[in-house]
C-alpha cells in the first residue's frame, strides 16, 4: 500500500513533465542565440538574450497575433451567445417531434472536417467579396463552435431546476428576463468552459486560415510558418509561439475554477 501511495503521484508527475517538456524547451529556445539553438549537445545553461523577442515585436507577426485574437475573440463571443440561447431553447422548449434528430444534426457540424468545406467556403467568400477578411473567418469558426457550445451548455440548463425560473416568472419577469437574470448566471461555469474551449479551438485553427487568407486577415498559426531567412529562425519562432500562447494561458488560469467545474459537471451531476 505504501508503494502504491508513492507510485501514483510519481507517475502523475512523470506524465506532466513529459507533456510540459516541449513547452519548457520552447521557452529556453526563445532566449537563445542562433548558435546556441544548434549547439551539440543541447545547452540548458547559456547567456540569455531578448533579441528574438525584439525581432518578433518589430515584425508583421504582431499584426497576425492581433488578427488571431480579434477573430477568435469575436467568434467565441458569438458562438457562446448563440449557443447559450439555442441550448436553452432545446432544454426548455425542445420536447417536440424530431428534436433529438435536430440536436444530433447540430452536433454533426462539429464532426465535419473543416478542410472538407474549404473549397466551398473559398468560392463563397470570393463571390461575396469577404475573402481575406476578419468577419469571414469569425463566421466560419462560429459554424463549428456553435454546435459544440450547444451540446456543452444544454447539460447545464437541464440541471437548473425549472422551479427557480417559475418563481421568477411569478414575480413578473418575462421569459427573456428569466433567461438573462436567472438561467445564465446559474450556468456561468458552463459558459466559462465553452468560452475557453471555443477560444482555444479558434486560435489553433490552421488549414482554413491558410487557405482563406492572404494578407489582411492572416492569423498567428499561419504567421508562425513565415519565420524563415536562411532556414527556419528557431529562436524567433519560439519567441513568437510564446507570445501566442501566453494570453491563452493567462485567460485559462483566470477561469480555471469555472473551467474545471464546467468540464466535470456532467460527471458529478
Amino acid at each position: 500500500m505504501r508503494a502504491r501511495r508513492w507510485l501514483v503521484p510519481f507517475a502523475l508527475i512523470l506524465i506532466i513533465a513529459i507533456f510540459l517538456f516541449p513547452v519548457f524547451w520552447m521557452v529556453l529556445t526563445s532566449f537563445k542565440l542562433r548558435r546556441d539553438v544548434f549547439a551539440q549537445p543541447p545547452m540548458f545553461w547559456f547567456h540569455p538574450t531578448l533579441d528574438n523577442y525584439r525581432a518578433v515585436l518589430t515584425s508583421e507577426f504582431v499584426r497576425h497575433l492581433l488578427n488571431s485574437f480579434i477573430i477568435a475573440g469575436s467568434s467565441t463571443v458569438l458562438s457562446v451567445a448563440l449557443g447559450a440561447m439555442c441550448a436553452y431553447g432545446f432544454s426548455r422548449y425542445g420536447r417536440f417531434r424530431g428534436s433529438e434528430q435536430l440536436l444530433f444534426w447540430i452536433l454533426s457540424l462539429r464532426m465535419l472536417p473543416p478542410i472538407a468545406a474549404a473549397v466551398p467556403f473559398a468560392l463563397l467568400l470570393r463571390w461575396t467579396g469577404l475573402h481575406d477578411t476578419h468577419i469571414a473567418l469569425a463566421l466560419i469558426y462560429c459554424i463549428f463552435n456553435i454546435s459544440f457550445s450547444v451540446w456543452l451548455l444544454k447539460g447545464f440548463f437541464d440541471e437548473i431546476p425549472p422551479e427557480m425560473e417559475e418563481s421568477a416568472m411569478l414575480e413578473g419577469h418575462s421569459p427573456p428576463a428569466v433567461f438573462w437574470r436567472v438561467s445564465l448566471p446559474l450556468a456561468r461555469a458552463g459558459l466559462a468552459a465553452a468560452a475557453a474551449l471555443c477560444l482555444i479551438l479558434s486560435l489553433n485553427e490552421f488549414l482554413l486560415a491558410l487557405l482563406l487568407t492572404e494578407v489582411r486577415a492572416v492569423t498567428a498559426p499561419v504567421g508562425l510558418t513565415r519565420f524563415e531567412s536562411f532556414g527556419l529562425e528557431w529562436g524567433q519562432f519560439a519567441a513568437a509561439a510564446m507570445l501566442f500562447i501566453f494570453p491563452v494561458v493567462v485567460f485559462t488560469f483566470l477561469v480555471r475554477r469555472s473551467l474545471v467545474r464546467g468540464m466535470s459537471f456532467g460527471r458529478m451531476a
